[in-house]
């Protein structure tokens, strides 16, 4: 059987010869499919090359991001040194701080090599992690609590220093100590519970420490007598005033005057009875006075 063919005449419009092109169907048929082939993989190709020059693009753009990541490291890490450093500095001097505010060096943490070993903060114990996040944090934590204990201690201490009678109450000069003596009276030995301080009379008696007004009347033997009560235990009493010039319940502070001296009472002259008592017990004011005169 003979093969069918398809005849194509290209007829130009001059008078040149015609061009004519026979072919079998199979043949146009794989003419057809090498151009459908063809045709595919140039938009493969045409595909694949965008792609590639994207996937540069990207690889391009990932090198640039992590060269920043990478300086942003770098300056990170230097930022980290730099708060640990002043992190320990911190921890130092607040431990320094602790023990001179007479704190104990197991209560703030102290190793006594150099340094902080394991340390307790507001959440307990740790040992600190070099480079770590959590552990600039805890060390951050306990300099804070080991302030705050620190503070509180030194307000303590100051209010126990402002309550202790710390400052003589006249100016003038000791004519009978604190203990066993001859009653000027009796002139039998008897406990004598203070100091006798002779200055002119009129002479203004200033408080030790500070302290609120208990009693301020006349008062058997000791004549006009003021007591102020301190914190801490302390008491202090003044006798023979020649005048009161505070009332009870007055807020006295340090320095401030409480009565003039006198000779009022059970006295042979002008001066000062004066008295201090821990938790009742009396006790030698001169353990306490600091101003020599």
């Amino acid at each position: 059987m003979r093969r069918r063919l398809n005849t194509i005449i290209i007829v130009p419009h001059s008078k040149a010869r015609f061009l004519k092109f026979s072919f079998s169907t199979r043949a146009l048929l794989a003419v057809g499919c090498a151009l459908g082939v063809a045709l595919i993989l140039s938009f493969v190709a045409i595909a694949f090359t965008g792609s590639a020059v994207s996937r540069r693009a990207e690889v391009q753009r990932l090198r640039s991001e992590n060269s920043q990541l990478a300086e942003a490291n770098v300056e990170l890490e230097r930022t980290i040194a730099e708060v640990q450093g002043r992190l320990d500095e911190f921890e130092e001097r607040t431990t320094r701080l602790a023990l001179a505010a007479g704190m104990e060096a197991e209560a703030v943490g102290f190793s006594g090599e150099g340094g902080p070993g394991t340390r307790v903060g507001s959440g307990g114990p740790y040992d600190r992690l070099p480079d770590s996040f959590g552990a600039l944090k805890e060390q951050g934590l306990w300099v804070d609590n080991k302030l705050d204990l620190v503070e509180a201690r030194l307000t303590e201490q100051g209010r126990e220093l402002a309550s202790t009678p710390t400052m003589a109450p006249v100016v003038g000069l000791f004519t009978d100590g604190f203990g066993r003596r001859r009653d000027p009276f009796t002139k039998r030995l008897a406990q004598h519970r203070g100091l006798d301080i002779s200055a002119r009379r009129g002479t203004p008696i200033l408080a030790p420490a500070d302290g609120v007004v208990v009693f301020a009347g006349r008062n058997g033997g000791l004549g006009h007598t003021v007591r102020l009560s301190h914190d801490f235990g302390f008491t202090t009493v003044y006798g023979h005033l020649d005048k009161i010039t505070v009332e009870p319940g007055d807020e006295i502070h340090r320095g401030e005057e409480i009565g003039l001296l006198g000779n009022s009472g059970r006295s042979t002259g002008p001066h000062l009875h004066y008295e201090v008592h821990v938790d009742g017990k009396p006790v030698n004011p001169l353990y306490y006075i600091l101003d020599a005169f």
